[in-house]
């Protein structure tokens, strides 16, 4: 089986050199872009393209194909509409280990400069202002997303990305495993959405 990248060039380029014969829970990880993971029900790691310390910053997460293949064009699409989210780099399909045993597809990200999970936040000092205004971002980017045609259908804390906007936070979507386009979204798909976030 061949390994196979969905991709542009310069991205494909970026990737290809990363271990993708090694189980993602196998691959090393620098301990200061540790700290800056969420937790995901997928193995998810941050890794740099390069050994060098400026290199650009990756998000790899594991899953099957179907789910790959779909989040990537939704993220793709949702970067041409100019949504708040992380920008898709790759699919990786094909992947296979050195006894030759299939192991699961990746979606690669780019990662975002100077954002952090919810839980990373809140694990410092936090005043409930700040809570407060993470909130309000995390209602923004759902407006924004709603008003764009896109139900979320997992909005949730930990699949956003919060980033310090002077004194506020800005949200961006990480995870749109679940989403889809609608021409126009229902009463009960926002309700839907709100509900989720409410809990």
């Amino acid at each position: 089986m061949a390994l196979r990248i969905t991709g542009l060039g310069e991205e494909i380029a970026a990737v290809t050199g990363l271990p993708w014969h090694l189980p993602l829970e196998q691959w090393p990880e620098d301990p200061a872009l540790a700290e800056k993971r969420g937790i995901s029900r997928h193995v998810v790691r941050l890794v740099r393209a390069s050994n060098d310390p400026d290199a650009e910053v990756y998000a790899v997460k594991e899953t099957v194909s179907e789910f790959a293949n779909r989040e990537y064009t939704l993220l793709r699409d949702l970067n041409q509409r100019t949504a708040p989210c992380v920008e898709p780099v790759a699919v990786i399909e094909g992947r296979v280990d050195g006894q030759g045993n299939e192991l699961p597809s990746a979606l690669v990200t780019k990662y975002l400069p100077y954002s952090l999970p919810y839980r990373v936040i809140l694990s410092g000092e936090v005043t409930p202002t700040e809570i407060l205004n993470m909130a309000n971002a995390l209602a923004l980017l759902l407006v924004r997303l709603h008003l764009l045609g896109f139900w979320w259908g997992d909005c949730s804390l930990s699949n956003t990305l919060f980033r310090r906007d002077a004194n506020d936070y800005a949200a961006y979507l990480v995870d749109a495993e679940t989403g889809e386009f609608q021409k126009s979204l229902s009463d009960g798909q926002r309700e839907n959405d709100l509900e989720l976030a409410h809990f």
